[in-house]
């Protein structure tokens, strides 16, 4: 195998980056010798460096894990066997690593409400139908979302309202309109599908916080629209850890498009009808496993992706991919255990897709090790592409950005034409992945994930065609790399400028940004304080 990269490859990239590239492998018999590329920036990669990212790039082990946890567990579900089954299977994996205290966690709380500990509740799929009663009759493919409630045996039979926009201006301004209707989100049939992360900006609401309004505008129900062609009823969860009020389905955008047409002539009314099962006292389980410093084994750069899905679909993507990121950088890191300044602790969450369940119940059960968290890393969408670019979101506070900055130019550059990870901080926050339960608890925290996102994944997220196929194996093994590299030196820094945040500034943040709106339509609100 030769990879010799030629001095015309490199023109016109970064010089102050690359002085020097030297690349040599050979395999001979059992034995395997690596010498991955050499990288001189400002700070040259070192041997660990290099073995590291080498480790890496020539195993197997990331793409086996990845079939393992979709096609041996299947969608490993909230509060499911599957679930607990796989949490055991990725414990042992850590445990075979070499990290210390492996194990499968499990939490039975997902936040406080009046100075109590909320019970966790499971929640499982029934039958769902949508029928359209007039201008014409017609029977259209649907599935509940997660977390929404029963109808009545004869359903929910009400007029249908089309929302124009996703902003909260637009709902208030209509909340007449929406009492007592079937509620069509119609703002998923725009020509270039989903809102983007500038629009959310400008104030275009996600899937829950929609939910949360027009429940209290006092909406019959609720018809969510998949984002993509490919006739691919979507899910997704109404109410992060509770059960919804009003009934609520997914239909395909070809659906959608039938009763858009009707509405185009005339009223419509539909009869919705769905049955799930729900029921407070489940129990759920994270995996936790560490590589203790040997300076500081107290303070933690903790890093986690979630690795259920939702329980129509494997979740290969979202987030099987990211869960594996995580189990790889683990492995790759394990043999230097003991070498870092400080802990590392890799986690992997469950319940993410109904609430956050996982990350806010480790939160709960590790309160008293919160103050010991120098860096949260949350992986939810990492490792999924290899034809996309990486980023780091900083999620708070500001100065974290210019920090992961200088970490990112002292690893060099990675593969995909000299790639180095790009860095963005948000002025608005995002509250609907894992680090948000250590954002609110005042942590330093940062999304890693593919930046901009394949769009493979937005066709196929939360649908059936969520598979192993979609993902790329040199997706998971670049994203790896990054992640490894840069805990390595996370862990080993002498001192981390970055601070916690104090909980009343968060707060008042909050306040000032519109999250807090947001969280009170979802009744999300402080949950995760006690007080």
């Amino acid at each position: 195998m030769n990879c010799d990269t030629s001095k015309d490859a490199l023109r016109g990239k970064r010089s102050t980056m690359i002085t020097e590239a030297a690349t040599s492998a050979r395999m001979n018999g059992d034995n395997l010798y690596v010498c991955s590329q050499v990288l001189k920036s400002e700070m040259t990669l070192d041997n660990r460096d290099i073995l590291i990212a080498g480790e890496i790039i020539v195993n197997s082990e990331a793409s086996r894990n990845l079939s393992a946890l979709c096609d041996g567990f299947g969608s490993r579900f909230f509060a499911t066997k599957e679930e607990k089954d796989a949490a055991e299977f990725m414990a042992a994996k850590l445990r075979r690593y070499g990290l210390q205290d492996a194990k499968a966690e499990p939490y039975a709380h997902f936040g406080w409400k009046d100075g109590k500990l909320i019970d966790l509740w499971s929640w499982k799929r029934g039958t769902a139908s949508l029928e359209l009663l007039k201008p014409v009759y017609r029977l259209l493919p649907c599935i509940s979302l997660a977390n929404a409630p029963s109808t009545s045996e004869e359903g929910t039979t009400a007029e249908v309202y089309c929302l124009e926009a996703g902003t909260r201006t637009y709902l208030l301004d209509n909340k007449d309109k929406i009492k007592g209707k079937l509620v069509l989100d119609g703002t998923y049939t725009r020509p270039n599908g989903h809102w983007t992360p500038a629009e959310i900006d400008k104030g275009n609401l996600y899937r829950p916080t929609i939910y949360g309004y027009l429940q209290e505008f006092g909406a019959s129900g609720f018809i969510y629209i998949n984002r993509s062609y490919g006739d691919l009823p979507p899910t997704g969860a109404v109410r992060f850890g509770l059960i919804g009020e009003i009934p609520a389905c997914g239909i395909s955008r070809e659906s959608s498009q039938f009763i858009l047409r009707q509405l185009s002539d005339g009223p419509v009314a539909a009869n919705l009808k769905i049955k799930n099962t729900y029921a407070p006292g489940a129990t759920s389980y994270n995996v936790v496993g560490d590589l203790p410093g040997h300076e500081r084994p107290e303070e933690l750069i903790l890093v986690g992706g979630h690795f259920d899905g939702h329980d129509i679909s494997v979740g290969a993507m979202d987030d099987a991919a990211g869960a594996c990121v995580v189990l790889e950088a683990a492995r790759a890191l394990a043999k230097y255990g003991g070498s870092f300044r400080r802990s590392i602790r890799f986690c992997c969450f469950a319940g993410e897709e109904l609430g956050l369940n996982g990350s806010t119940g480790y939160v709960l059960n590790h309160v008293d090790e919160i103050k010991n968290i120098k860096l949260m890393i949350n992986t939810d969408m990492a490792g999924i592409s290899a034809k996309t670019g990486h980023s780091f979101q900083v999620c708070g506070p500001q100065e974290l950005a210019s920090y992961l900055e200088k970490i990112l130019n002292e690893t060099g550059s990675f593969d995909r034409e000299w790639e180095i990870p790009k860095i963005t901080y948000s002025g608005r926050l995002r509250c609907h992945s894992d680090h948000w339960p250590f954002y609110v608890m005042g942590v330093p925290t940062v999304h890693f994930l593919d930046v901009p996102s394949d769009p493979i994944d937005e066709l196929y997220s939360h649908t059936t065609a969520d598979t192993v196929d979609k993902v790329n194996a040199k997706g998971i093994k670049d994203a790896a790399v990054i992640l490894a590299l840069v805990l390595a030196r996370l862990a080993d820094e002498e001192e981390m400028p970055v601070k916690h945040t104090p909980v009343d500034r968060i707060l008042e943040a909050l306040e000032k940004d519109g999250t807090a709106e947001i969280l009170r339509a979802e009744k999300r609100w402080r949950r995760e304080l006690s007080s």
